[in-house]
């Protein structure tokens, strides 16, 4: 078992995390062997008002999956505010914000930080799914937040929290992260975040990166959580003319928005993460069978919504809209 001595609560942060879920402590792990990032939650009850210290305990990814193996353990010092308290004061020096809650929460987090945010930060969005840029740049104009820049992201990194301050990691994968809007992250906060994250990568057309990867989630996570079963099984013959369907629609979409996109690449991308990850079960399945809000708007209902703009029909993405919709309501 390794440990990090706690550091002091003066400690300046130039990076900041919105969300203590298991993708966001994630991420304060990996940059914290750097820097000493900021993390803010929504639950955190401090003494005071000064950013504070917390142990977070990170359980690294093991081939060996016995509980009794500690190896792989680490108590590490977490440097956290609470989102809605938090000063302008105490983000004065924060020059990147890495915005890691599900994709319905970035407006309202956003919407409790934007004015506490110094001159010329830079907000990193990374969630599954899509829509939230376009909230967030008309949070920014309400605001007259001209001077905030935007990058968009997407992480393939899998985690779970075990408490509310201990994350295991589960999966690892790409990360990817690209320009959107105003001015672009300085060369050397761009090599800390490739440094410090595992596999990550800059994108120079990440809507593009987005599109390929919401594709994926599009065609998997419903019909996952509609069968509750893993994303294996969907590689059986009885799931692909529904799974051509949803894609069919999906690229459709994309080509109108300006997104070069073709079916037959798409289908062998989804046929290769199903491959891949045929032991795993989705978000959406996992949101599903413990009756949590899911994110069907911010996947097939976007594509949906984009669909409308371009007069284009998507039958195939409603129903599996619908369906979620469906499964996740509160028995009346």
């Amino acid at each position: 078992m390794r440990s990090h001595s706690p550091a002091p609560n003066t400690v300046t942060s130039n990076i900041a995390i919105v969300g203590a879920g298991a993708i966001g402590m994630l991420i304060y792990h990996q940059l914290n062997a750097f820097t000493q990032p900021l993390l803010l939650g929504r639950n955190f009850t401090l003494a005071d008002a000064e950013n504070q210290t917390q142990p977070l305990t990170f359980d690294a990814l093991s081939n060996d999956v016995k509980p009794s193996n500690v190896v792989n353990v680490h108590t590490e010092t977490c440097l956290v505010n609470n989102l809605k308290t938090v000063t302008p004061k105490q983000l004065a020096s924060i020059e990147l914000v890495i915005v890691c809650v599900k994709s319905y929460q970035v407006e309202a987090a956003l919407t409790a930080l934007i004015d506490k945010l110094p001159h010329n930060a830079t907000l990193l969005l990374l969630h599954n799914g899509m829509g939230p840029h376009l909230q967030v740049m008309a949070l920014l104009a309400s605001q007259q937040r001209t001077d905030i820049n935007l990058y968009l992201g997407t992480t393939s990194q899998a985690a779970i929290r075990v408490t509310e301050r201990h994350v295991r990691q589960t999966g690892t994968g790409k990360t990817v992260f690209g320009h959107f809007h105003g001015h672009k992250l300085t060369p050397q906060l761009i090599e800390l975040l490739v440094t410090a994250i595992p596999n990550c990568q800059i994108s120079d057309n990440i809507l593009l990166g987005l599109w390929q990867k919401l594709i994926v989630n599009c065609a998997i996570n419903p019909i996952t959580a509609i069968e509750q079963c893993q994303n294996g099984q969907l590689a059986q013959p009885q799931y692909q003319q529904q799974i051509n369907a949803i894609t069919t629609e999906c690229v459709a979409v994309a080509n109108a928005e300006g997104i070069t996109i073709s079916l037959s690449e798409s289908l062998e991308t989804i046929a290769q993460v199903i491959t891949l990850t045929a032991n795993n079960f989705s978000s959406m399945h996992q949101d599903v069978k413990h009756q949590r809000m899911t994110e069907i708007a911010q996947i097939n209902g976007f594509v949906a919504a984009r669909a409308g703009v371009h007069q284009i029909k998507t039958p195939a993405n409603n129903a599996m809209t619908d369906k979620i919709n469906q499964l996740t309501q509160p028995d009346l």
